[in-house]
């Protein structure tokens, strides 16, 4: 390894996620009760459903890059010179995928009447397009520069909320939002592209690139990527075109939660995806099965309570978010956090097994079964029910994905679905939900905001206090050495 790239650890690399989830989540809580509120509905449907159309485009024209090149470069990182021509590889090919998105988005803009409708929107909006592929985010996730990645991140987080405050006012602001929405997601993207002249060799390889060797892989990760946006990006779309734009509003509330949930839950797919290629090519393969059995663990631990807690915490949530204008979200919200589990499961399967073992074509064929299964249940739900539609297909549609991804995977799978701890796991959070639901209804009447937070310090204290109990693996290994070296 180059002496300029520190690889730090696993557990330093899930904090550095962590908090990055945890911004995610942090930073629209400040944001999306004053958005929601400034542009109601209509005006964030409108940006929601540009952002939609826009990260198919923006899909097309990273190709599978995102997840290949973490393990592309994660298997040559120890060689500078074979890194630096992978990263240009991959980056030109990007190059030529982006010029092609932006001439079908354009031709669309010009064909299809509703694109017409806020075409200044969407033109800021595809920015996105560009700063994807200035970001190299697959090289950095493949060296393990999460600190740099999540400073980096926050950084532009606070600079976004600042000039959302200065520069959105009233409803007619809703290209400003649009803008600041880009910016805060890929402004920082320019940072990388400075530096990651760290990291590589300051050189071309013009005449010894090799592009054929990554276009298989990369075109076999596009067809995953295409699925997932079916039911990732379809369903907002699909209830632009079939329903109102209140009803995108209320599905992008709800979702805007789910994918923070989900994002939270799944930290370690991202940190574990390098470092598990990195084992499976050296030959580490008792070590690659210890990190899926933690990994899993670590998932259903953290999944199933946070699917209670905002289950039963959903009216709240919405008062804080959206107000009242959005109570009719509650329901969709309840609903769609439940793929939070089915997510987080699949996760481990396909990012942390599959994609490290080369099996992508059957990750692939997962998706492109959830995706059908999403676009039928959409068409009928959608007209019917609105958002609790979209929002019924999704679960359904990631739960019939986790399902056959775990069959894939369960060879890998097995001993660690034996080890997990089912009664332990059932009672503490059949307790833990109990206990909610009633401090819930005795802080009725008061602040939304103090309710939430009150029952979010009960509920997790609770839950801790009932895994330390009943001893959960997991807990003693980690979080019961770090309680006693904090007593010393």
């Amino acid at each position: 390894m180059e002496e300029n790239i520190k690889i730090r650890s696993v557990k330093y690399n899930l904090i550095m996620n962590i908090i990055l989830k945890i911004s995610s989540f942090i930073f629209p809580l400040i944001t999306l009760p004053y958005i929601t509120r400034t542009l109601g509905a209509i005006g964030n449907g409108k940006v929601a459903f540009a952002t939609s159309v826009v990260n198919y485009f923006a899909m097309f024209a990273q190709l599978g890059i995102p997840t290949y090149g973490v393990r592309a470069c994660a298997k040559c990182r120890d060689n500078k010179d074979k890194l630096t021509q992978t990263v240009q590889e991959l980056l030109l090919i990007n190059m030529v995928a982006v010029v092609l998105s932006y001439f079908a988005l354009i031709v669309g803009m010009l064909l299809i009447p509703k694109l017409q409708e806020e075409p200044e929107l969407m033109l800021i909006s595809s920015i996105t397009i560009i700063l994807n592929m200035a970001g190299m985010e697959w090289l950095y996730q493949s060296i393990e520069q999460y600190q740099y990645i999540t400073i980096r991140n926050i950084i532009f987080k606070i600079i976004s909320i600042v000039l959302m405050f200065l520069c959105v006012h009233n409803s007619a602001d809703y290209i400003i939002y649009g803008a600041l929405t880009v910016f805060s997601a890929g402004g920082s993207n320019i940072l990388n592209l400075i530096n990651c002249r760290k990291f590589l060799a300051h050189k071309t390889y013009f005449g010894r690139y090799n592009f054929r060797q990554h276009l298989k892989a990369i075109f076999v990760f596009f067809a995953l990527s295409v699925a997932v946006s079916i039911y990732t990006s379809m369903d907002t779309v699909m209830l632009g075109f079939m329903s109102s734009d209140k009803e995108v509003a209320y599905y992008a509330l709800a979702t805007k939660v789910k994918m923070v949930l989900a994002t939270t839950v799944s930290a370690l797919g991202p940190v574990l995806l390098p470092r598990m290629t990195y084992c499976l090519n050296n030959d580490q393969y008792e070590k690659f099965k210890s990190y899926i059995e933690k990994s899993l663990h670590f998932v259903i631990l953290s999944a199933v309570p946070v699917v209670v807690f905002f289950t039963v915490m959903t009216p709240e949530v919405i008062e804080i978010l959206g107000g009242a204008e959005y109570r009719p979200a509650i329901l969709c919200m309840q609903i769609i956090t439940l793929a939070v589990i089915p997510l987080g499961i699949g996760n481990v399967a396909c990012a942390q097994i599959l994609t490290p073992l080369g099996k992508e074509k059957l990750t692939m064929y997962s998706t492109v079964c959830g995706a059908v299964i999403n676009f039928i249940a959409n068409a009928i739900f959608i007209p019917k029910m609105g958002a609790v539609g979209a929002a019924l297909a999704t679960v359904l549609a990631e739960s019939v994905v986790a399902i056959i991804q775990i069959y894939y995977a369960w060879n890998e799978m097995k001993e660690a679905f034996a080890k997990i701890e089912y009664f332990k796991l059932i009672l503490t959070n059949v307790v833990t939900g109990a206990f909610l639901i009633i401090v819930r209804n005795k802080l009725l009447g008061i602040q939304p905001i103090i309710v939430l937070m009150i029952s979010c310090c009960a509920f997790f204290f609770v839950y801790g206090v009932m895994l330390l109990i009943l001893k959960d693996s997991l807990v003693e290994k980690y979080v019961i050495p770090v309680m006693k070296r904090l007593k010393r």
